[in-house]
């Protein structure tokens, strides 16, 4: 793991180098074109009419809201079964977030997985250690001859490699974020908090109970996004040290405890909090009952959607965190191939094609990530102020969920699937600080069984 680690060191800050130079104004005027991105075309089989028929099995994340996201993504599959490959069925399953991890793992041990997929950040890792992702190996060999792997930033073929295999391809950036009310801020006054102590008080200032208002609202259950993963990450790691080995029990994850667990105390979170979804948020978010929401980078697209106006929310820079750092957060996700599938050739096939044509998923479909595709950020869609502000605050200083690790390894799909980060906000909402540690200490046991079943 060791090699792999100093391969792939300094990747990110490259990429957030790439991504601060497009929010400062770098893309070109021009969209991406049809015929820029259509070069999956020429692999498609010269005579379709007298292939055999194959049908191919896509399960693919909420990457965006319902009405828009799956309904865009199977237009594009659409044009894909009848103008490139006639002979080629896709079933196409559009999976929610709130139980990704079981499902595919339970699909994996029954012999059940789909084709090709996309999922968890880290989840072709997690199934590479019994070698269960297929070796996409000759679309990498086949953008590199046609020259189109310099339109993903140098290092992130790399990257979805494990164990000399390529284990993904490149998809997107899912960032986490922060929101605030701006107006609020100006109404009363109040600059951008920088420190854990400005937040607090941010908090506390914007709360008004009498009226139903709320400082800070966020999901727990489900949809959350990671909250308190999002904090522990800028606060110098949550979960490994730099050689790899489990760090969960440590002084910076108490600190992300308290600072949650001030909020509560100090009235500044709704009452009921600990049984919030990432929706109930999202909804006293926008009916202006609640100050500050953390989530995913989404949100802006969809607090825009829903009413709110540029004027109103912005993205809040990550905070100077007590260990000193000020890190955002951002995922790295791929596309994949489980080795069950008996149509290896054709699923090949249709993912190189599939990730040439999908522009329109992040503009129609609504995607809340943001594309590994260099052409496709250079886009118009990615100059929009709500786009352009997390790629400044946010993708401009952003560390994954493993760091210090400077690359995905297997547990950290069971530190995601398994919802560490759900355990430790709600420790930190209904416990003391006895029941904190105990908490950490619990999830460094288990990490490090983990590391020593999966990270070899």
């Amino acid at each position: 793991m060791s090699k792999r680690i100093s391969m792939l060191c300094g990747l990110l800050l490259v990429v957030a180098m790439a991504f601060s130079a497009i929010g400062c104004g770098g893309a070109p005027a021009t969209e991406p074109t049809d015929g820029a991105q259509t070069s999956g075309d020429a692999t498609a089989t010269e005579s379709t009419s007298a292939a055999e028929p194959v049908t191919l099995k896509f399960w693919d994340m909420a990457w965006g809201p319902a009405e828009a996201f799956p309904v865009e993504s199977e237009k594009i599959i659409a044009k894909y079964t009848s103008e490139v490959a006639p002979h080629v069925t896709i079933e196409y399953t559009n999976l929610p977030w709130s139980n990704w991890y079981e499902q595919f793992s339970t699909a994996v041990a029954s012999n059940g997985a789909p084709d090709v997929c996309t999922g968890g950040g880290y989840m072709p890792f997690q199934f590479s250690t019994n070698d269960e992702m297929a070796d996409l190996q000759w679309i990498v060999d086949e953008w590199k001859k046609e020259g189109t792997d310099k339109d993903f930033y140098e290092g992130m073929l790399d990257y979805w490699r494990f164990h000399d295999k390529q284990v993904g391809v490149p998809f997107n950036y899912d960032p986490r974020a922060t929101f605030i009310r701006i107006d609020w801020l100006e109404e009363k006054g109040l600059e951008m908090p920088e420190t854990y102590d400005d937040f607090i008080a941010i908090a506390k200032a914007l709360t008004d109970k009498d009226q139903g208002i709320y400082g800070v609202t966020f999901g727990v259950t489900t949809g959350s996004a990671g909250p308190f993963m999002q904090f522990a990450t800028g606060n110098g790691g949550m979960c490994y040290n730099k050689d790899g080995t489990a760090n969960v029990d440590n002084e910076r994850n108490l600190q992300v405890m308290k600072l949650f667990n001030t909020l509560q105390k100090d009235g500044s979170l709704p009452e009921g909090i600990v049984n919030y979804s990432g929706d109930d948020a999202d909804k006293l978010f926008m009916a202006g009952k609640a100050g500050i929401s953390i989530r995913s980078a989404g949100g802006f697209n969809t607090y825009l959607n829903g009413g709110m106006t540029i004027d109103q929310v912005a993205v809040m820079p990550p905070l100077t965190s007590p260990s000193g750092t000020k890190n955002g957060q951002v995922n790295p996700n791929a596309y994949m191939m489980f080795e069950q599938s008996q149509n290896k050739e054709e699923g090949m096939k249709f993912l190189k094609w599939y990730s040439e044509n999908t522009y329109t998923i992040w503009t129609d479909g609504k995607q809340d990530g943001f594309p590994a595709r260099i052409s496709y950020l250079e886009g118009d869609e990615f100059k929009k102020p709500q786009r352009a502000q997390i790629i400044d605050r946010v993708l401009s200083n952003a560390v994954q969920l493993v760091y210090p690790l400077q690359s995905g390894v297997p547990s950290a799909s069971s530190v995601e699937g398994q919802k560490f980060d759900q355990t430790c906000m709600q420790a930190a909402l209904t416990m003391d600080e006895d029941g904190w540690k105990d908490t950490l200490a619990t999830l460094q046991t288990q990490l490090e069984g983990l590391i020593a079943d999966l990270d070899k």
